[in-house]
């Protein structure tokens, strides 16, 4: 193990010498536990990168003993210092009741965060959970379907042509209303009936925007 010549404070530095013994290669001799405690210090020191792998290190409890408790404790503080990572491994806990309740309403709202909606990852599992609860009313999803049709039928060709359907599986903006429904359903807070009507001025709401934006 290298012998430090000077006390190391800078967060960044810290972090990076911990990656050296978190990543083994050529020049980097892998000693996990060692790169724990550098990540431990830069957190300490608020850096977010070092809070995010920390808190990920602590939930997988592959280095360490897993604690949920304290991989929360680090992910919250990365998310809210905007590291898009801990903002979509937090959604990910919420979202499979990693260690804590699950909560998709949570973990939807926290992958629509600035940053994380821009992650693959983030966007894909937005999409798999609103396909989850969507397949669980077919019917539902049908009569919408038959709605968007209807509406559709009425655009332009243009506009036919170039409006992204609602229902289509990668359209994750302005969906939160969308989503909230569906959860609603699904805890029984509200009727069938009135999620329908509900989705239906989300649809209609939509397709007024869309018809003056194509790109949506």
């Amino acid at each position: 193990m290298p012998i430090e010549t000077r006390p190391i404070d800078n967060p960044e530095a810290l972090f990076e010498e911990g990656k050296k013994f978190y990543f083994s290669g050529r020049d980097s001799a892998n000693d996990p536990l060692m790169a724990l405690s550098y990540f431990e210090r830069a957190a300490n020191l608020d850096f977010a990168p070092a809070q995010r792998l920390l808190g990920v290190c602590l939930l997988e409890g592959q280095i360490t003993p897993r604690n949920i408790p304290q991989a929360l404790y680090w992910l919250e503080r990365a998310d809210k210092r905007g590291d898009p990572q801990a903002t979509f491994s937090l959604a990910r806990m919420y979202a499979q009741g990693l260690g804590v309740a699950k909560d998709w309403s949570k973990a939807y709202r926290l992958l629509h965060k600035p940053g994380a909606v821009g992650l693959p990852e983030a966007k894909a599992l937005a999409i798999r959970l609103k396909e989850e609860l969507w397949s669980l009313y077919p019917n539902l999803l049908a009569a919408i379907s038959q709605t968007e049709t209807e509406i559709r039928s009425g655009l332009n060709l243009r506009n036919q042509r170039f409006v992204q359907s609602f229902l289509t599986p990668g359209r994750v903006a302005l969906d939160l209303e969308e989503f909230d429904i569906l959860l609603a359903l699904n805890l029984g807070q509200i009727t069938p009936e009135n999620a329908l009507t509900a989705l239906r001025k989300c649809l209609t709401h939509y397709y007024q925007i869309a018809q003056g934006d194509p790109s949506l």
